[in-house]
């Protein structure tokens, strides 16, 4: 048992270091596929990086004491080829008498069985991910599982690939049937294992992306990712100004960083002018799927751009001209020496320019935790960051609007249907029932006082009119459901035509 816990053990250690390296490639791909991080489908990501861990583990560990690792003059056996030999293996080392039931318990107990059943249980979790997440069919979860198995047995027959200069652990042909029995029954099984957790065509279901903030893990990458495109930019100028002036790079690298009218340049061609000719998007941006919008233009449904160069310019010069303006005068007038020359106000500036970060440090730890994620210079500015959804996000968006909280709901209430068929994908209609435009009455048509008075106070034909107008609001009513029935039941015979045709 030892020679399976050692493995798991060192694979739980490693499992950390792997996921924070591969964190940021995982936020990114799931930015730019969903739009958004779903807790789930990370869930099962992350539990499928230990499982490969682990099984990798228990295939190659423990290693040889060193590289030569050759028997001296033997040739040693590194395959066994024929099949179901663990079967003859159990037999011949059970204490099980077959004639007797009462012990057919203690096979549990047993070196050849364990190691059988070891094979089935490591691509188990495999024919689980394969069928649930991954949503592949019984042949070929079978495939894949042959073709790690395969894999395993080479790892093992090829001495880690070279690195060892022969084998140290046995290709056996019983091994890949196991192995491959083994992601068949985590196929089998998947249902069971995976009751509790949603479908995998479903997580995606009902989150609208319109409405969904963007946290500060996501605009941190962002902005790291336009810090570094600077950084390009820079170096690629400082290479220009060496082929021009004859220096060297690191020279005009740090003329340009400590230069404060190139940073601002920078700053304002690159978060100002650029977001006005690519709707609201950086490089950063464009990478996790943000943009910028001003609110009191998205409102406008003709206008393309959601963005004005007054809303960029606020926003901009509030955060790089005002916060990092004063950090930077602070930090220019440290490195030159500047501050000595204060005396005792030196300090006083020095306490100031700490309070000063601590509030705005304070300022973006609270909004972490709140619900609005806007900073004081996006209120300021009427601009936020919001989800550039993507193509197959598209069909979720606006579903997940609460009808309570919606402003009319009373007056247009939804009306909202959901066709989903055995594959387990939807087709989601949601239509809106629309208040019909009021008629403008001529100057004719206007009633009198006298009229108007006699149907207030209960005419005989006042009650009579209101009821007729009632049921015609009925009547409209019904008819725009029975109009979204039909269109449903001709979707419904026209994909099941498609399905049919295929």
């Amino acid at each position: 048992m030892n020679a399976y816990l050692f493995p798991i053990k060192i694979a739980l250690i490693t499992f950390p270091i792997a996921a924070f390296f591969l964190t940021l490639p995982f936020l990114i791909v799931q930015y730019r596929k969903y739009g958004y991080v779903n807790k789930v489908r990370s869930f099962v990501l992350y539990s499928m990086l230990l499982y490969f861990i682990s099984a990798y583990y228990l295939v190659i560990l423990p290693l040889p004491a060193n590289r030569d690792n050759c028997v001296p003059g033997g040739s040693g056996v590194f395959s066994q080829w024929i099949p179901f030999t663990f079967i003859r293996d159990i037999m011949k080392e059970t204490n099980v008498v077959w004639s007797q039931p009462s012990t057919y318990v203690t096979i549990l107990g047993e070196r050849a069985f364990w190691q059988a059943a070891f094979n089935v249980a490591l691509t188990l979790p495999l024919g689980v991910y394969l069928r649930y997440y991954f949503r592949k069919s019984f042949l070929a979860t079978t495939i894949i599982a042959f073709v790690v198995s395969l894999f395993f047995e080479t790892t093992q027959r090829t001495g880690l690939y070279g690195i060892y200069a022969c084998p140290y652990r046995l290709f056996d042909v019983d091994d890949l049937m196991l192995n491959t029995v083994g992601g068949m029954l985590g196929f089998v099984l998947a249902p069971l294992i995976t009751y509790f957790l949603p479908h995998s065509s479903k997580l995606d279901a009902d989150v609208d992306l319109t409405r969904r903030p963007v946290g500060f893990i996501r605009r941190a990458i962002a902005l790291w990712l336009d810090y570094l495109c600077i950084g390009f930019i820079y170096w690629i100028i400082a290479i220009f100004m060496v082929a021009a002036n004859g220096n060297d790079v690191d020279h005009f690298l740090n003329y340009l960083e400590s230069n404060g009218w190139v940073l601002a340049i920078t700053i304002f061609v690159y978060f100002i002018l650029m977001p006005l000719w690519t709707e609201g998007k950086t490089f950063g941006k464009w990478v996790t799927r943000i943009h910028l919008i001003d609110d009191r233009l998205a409102a406008d449904p003709e206008r393309t751009n959601k963005l004005s160069f007054k809303g960029l310019l606020i926003r901009y010069g509030l955060l790089y001209f005002g916060i990092g303006g004063i950090n930077y005068v602070f930090f220019y007038v440290l490195n030159s020496g500047y501050l000595a020359e204060l005396g005792g106000f030196a300090p006083i500036v020095i306490i100031l320019w700490l309070v000063f970060n601590a509030f705005v440090g304070l300022h973006v730890l609270l909004h972490i935790f709140r619900r609005d994620k806007r900073l004081f210079y996006e209120k300021m500015s009427g601009t936020r960051n919001a989800i550039t959804i993507p193509d197959r996000m598209l069909p979720y968006a606006g579903s997940a609007v609460p009808e309570e909280t919606r402003e009319d709901a009373e007056e247009n209430p939804p009306v909202r249907r959901t066709m989903e068929f055995q594959d387990g994908s939807q087709l989601i209609i949601r239509a809106d029932a629309v208040a019909e435009p009021q008629e403008e009455l001529s100057v004719d048509e206007i009633p009198d006082p006298q009229h108007g008075a006699s149907a207030a106070s209960g005419g005989p034909d006042a009650g009579a009119e209101q009821e007729e107008k009632a049921a015609e609001d009925e009547a409209k009513q019904w008819s725009r459901e029975e109009q979204v029935e039909r269109e449903l039941a001709r979707l419904r015979a026209k994909l099941d035509q498609d399905r049919s045709d295929k």
